[in-house]
């Protein structure tokens, strides 16, 4: 369930930042940054211990997805305005 809890929150505003036209260039690096950071923390997840078990290394990739995330929103926004 890990990965569609994280899914849902990166999609909408990515779809959100095609339909308003941010760049290509800006869109797809913010979606392949997330989808990197995405498959290192499943990598840290399959790998098992302590890491996959909530620990900082696991906790700091999936963080560092919502940011990019949240990174998306303002870029979405201003794409809006302009």
């Amino acid at each position: 369930m890990n990965p569609v809890e994280a899914l849902a929150p990166f999609v909408v505003p990515a779809v959100l930042a095609m339909m308003v036209g941010v760049g290509s260039a800006t869109l797809a690096t913010i979606v392949w940054v997330h989808v990197a950071i995405r498959l290192l923390h499943l990598g840290v997840y399959l790998r098992g211990g302590n890491a996959a078990k909530g620990g900082s290394v696991r906790t700091i990739v999936y963080v560092s997805g919502a940011i990019v995330t949240l990174v998306l929103v303002p870029v979405t926004g201003w794409a809006a305005i302009n």
